[in-house]
Formats: C-alpha cells, sequence, structure tokens
C-alpha cells in the first residue's frame, strides 16, 4: 500500500506501508500506520486525515494532516 501526506507548506511526500490499512465492511479505510519517522502508531483516519495522537508523549507531527490512500 502506499499513501501520501502533506504537511503546510511542505511538499506531498509518498509513503509505502508494508501491511494493509484497517477497513470496514465497505472496503473504507479506517486506520494507518503513521508514516512518521519514530511514531507509527495504527491511527484512525477520519475525513481523510489522520487523527490526532502522541508519540513519545508530545503530539505527533503528522496528527490531522490530510492523506491519501492507495494500492500500490
Amino acid at each position: 500500500m502506499t499513501f501520501s501526506v502533506r504537511l503546510k507548506g511542505e511538499q506531498t511526500a509518498m509513503a509505502l506501508a508494508g501491511e494493509m490499512p484497517l477497513i470496514d465492511d465497505e472496503g473504507r479505510v479506517m486506520a494507518v500506520r503513521c508514516p512518521s519517522a519514530g511514531c507509527g502508531a495504527v491511527v484512525d483516519l477520519i475525513s481523510g486525515q489522520l487523527d490526532g495522537h502522541s508519540v513519545r508523549g508530545q503530539k505527533c507531527r503528522m496528527s490531522g494532516v490530510r492523506v491519501v490512500v492507495g494500492e500500490e
């Protein structure tokens, strides 16, 4: 699976995940592994954005970032 993320003011980044996202009965992506270095949390995908989450006690910089999920 590949997905792209874009932080405000930065270029879009493509990330490769070694595992499939969590999907619901209708095939919609519900959660993905956070692509941020040092994080890797499984995070809910809400309206195309990573849900807020923490890494080592601080808000992950990928919280709230819009993602596009697609198959490789």
